[in-house]
Order: structure tokens, then sequence, then C-alpha cells
């Protein structure tokens, strides 16, 4: 009966083990190679986090030598996600398409060479969460940093600056009462002359330190969003995996204790979904309503930047389709 449907015969049997047997291998191989992969990420990020502070230590104040750093990491990161798709696509799809055009669909070997493929996949994809999860915590492990005392220190030092800043006219104090980011004329109350004010290094670092500050303290929503997702993604990954297992007669009727099953990580599913949009948004809302309060002179600035931002994210948000 040959490869279409196989029968009792003897070589209908070898030609199953010998099925079985390349794809077991192929898997084999694919774990062997993950654990090299994983080999590589380790010595790579532990690399990274021993020698990110000497670089950011000798760094200039724009942090280019630690960006080119953390990028030039961020790429071999990259390499190894590269390789792995190689090996799906040249190794694994092959095989694959290879044996499906001479399998007939609903028999164990289809079966069996279809769950093959969608367990490497699985493998791949996972590792690949894994691999963004742990460069992630590399990151933010060498660039913590408490910015609540970094952006009060800055703003102390800028308001003892300016109380040394004098008219050129007649002495006196020109009392500045808010933050200047670039030069600016500044009026004296006394004589009235303008005076052209150069806030300095310290000042055009103020709003980089405030939005760091901002970002930090609204992290707890960027975490949720991110939680979520993590859950629609692994629902919808049961969801794929308990499809498999349906029979005909459940698929079509759309009943059965299996399909009410699907309907509730569905619901799982889509509730996860809704809300990681909404947490990634209260995320950003938060930032600039932090950032006015530390720096409400820009409101109006924040306010526009942070809908031209919220404009082209939702534009890019998607949902899936299940078809259930």
């Amino acid at each position: 009966m040959g490869l279409f449907n196989w029968g009792q015969s003897q070589e209908d049997k070898q030609e199953y083990e010998a099925l079985k047997s390349e794809l077991a291998t192929l898997e084999n191989r694919l774990d062997a190679f993950l654990a090299k992969l994983n080999e590589r990420v380790d010595a790579l990020l532990s690399g990274f986090i021993e020698e990110a502070p000497s670089v950011m230590a000798e760094d200039d104040r724009f942090g280019q030598a630690y960006y080119r750093f953390s990028s030039a990491m961020k790429g071999q990161a990259g390499s190894m996600r590269e390789k792995l798709r190689e090996v799906l696509e040249k190794q694994i799809e092959p095989v694959y398409s290879r044996y499906s055009d001479t399998l007939s669909a609903g028999s164990e070997g289809y079966s069996i060479l279809h769950e093959w493929r969608h367990r490497c996949a699985r493998k791949a994809d996972e590792w690949e969460e894994q691999l963004q999860h742990r460069v992630d915590e590399a990151t933010e492990q060498v660039e913590r940093k408490d910015y609540e005392p970094v952006f009060a220190q800055m703003m102390n030092d800028y308001w003892q600056q300016c109380q040394l800043i004098n008219c050129r006219q007649c002495g006196a104090n020109l009392n500045i009462k808010q933050v200047y980011y670039y030069s600016a004329y500044v009026a004296c109350s006394h004589c009235q002359t303008q005076n052209i004010f150069e806030p300095g290094t310290i000042a055009r670092d103020i709003e980089h330190t405030a939005r760091k500050l901002a970002e930090q303290r609204s992290k707890h929503f960027m975490d949720a969003h991110e939680r979520r997702k993590r859950e629609e993604r692994s629902l919808y990954q049961q969801m794929h995996e308990l499809q498999l297992t349906l029979s005909m007669e459940e698929r079509v009727k759309r009943s059965g204790p299996k399909y009410e099953q699907l309907l509730s990580l569905e619901s799982k599913r889509l509730q996860a979904e809704s809300e990681a949009p909404e947490l990634l948004d209260r995320y950003y809302r938060n930032i600039f309503d932090e950032l006015t309060k530390l720096l409400p002179d820009l409101e109006e600035h924040h306010e526009k930047f942070f809908k031209s931002l919220q404009a082209n994210y939702q534009r890019y948000e998607s949902k899936r389709s299940t078809n259930l």
C-alpha cells in the first residue's frame, strides 16, 4: 500500500518505521543545535554583563560607546536567530514537503509528519522568545539605575547654577524661574535688558533623564502588557495543539468536550488579546503624565508627542482570527 496509507505488510511497517526514525533523528539534531545555541547565548550575555560597566564608565555623555557595544550584542543574538530559521528552512521544511506530497491527508503517517513539523516549529519559536527575554533581562540588568535621585540632583544643580546668573547690564540676579533647555533670551526684572542665558549641558540632559524616570515610574504597565501578550500566545498555542486532536466529527459538529475546552481557551485568549493593547496605551499615557509632572512647562509638547506616538502604535495593532 506504500506511503499513501500503510497496511500491515512487512514493507509497510518498514516504511512506517523509516519515516519515524528519520523524523526522530532530525528532531534530535534540532534539539542538539538548540542546546549549542544556548551555550553561545550564555557566553554572549555573560560577557556583555561583565564588560558593560567598564564600557559605560569610559563612555561620553551621549552613551555612544555603550550603544555600539549593546548593538553588537543584539546583532550577534539576531545572527543566532537567523541560523535557527535557516535550519528550519533547509532541514525541516524540505523533509516535510517531501513526505506531505506522498502521504494522504488523514492517514497516520500524515498525522505523525504534521505533528513533528509543528513540534519543531514550536521549539524554535519558544527558543526565540526565550532568547529575546534573556537579551532584554541582560540589557535591563546592565542599564538598571534609580533615576529618582539622578533627576533630583540634576534639578538641584540647575537651580543652583541659575542663582549665579546676573544681568550683564545692571548686575542684578536674573531670577530664572523655569527650565531652559537651550539658549534663550531672559529679561532682567530690574532694568529690562535682554540677556542671553546659556543653560549648558546639564539642562539639555534634564529632559532625557526625565524621560528615563517617567519610563521607570510606568514600567509596571509595560510588564503587565508583556505578560498579557505572553498569555495570549500561550493560549493560542494550546488551542492549536488541542485542535490537532479533534476528531472529524467534533470539527464538523463543533461540539464535544474538547471543543468546549477550545471555546474556553478562546475566551481567555480574547480577553488577553483585548487587554494587552489597553495596557500598552496606559503605559505611554502614564509616561507622558509623569513627564508633565516633572517638566510642567513642556505639557503641550508632551501631549502632542503622545498623540503622535499613540496613532503610530495603534496603526499596527493586529488580532488573530481563529475561526472557531
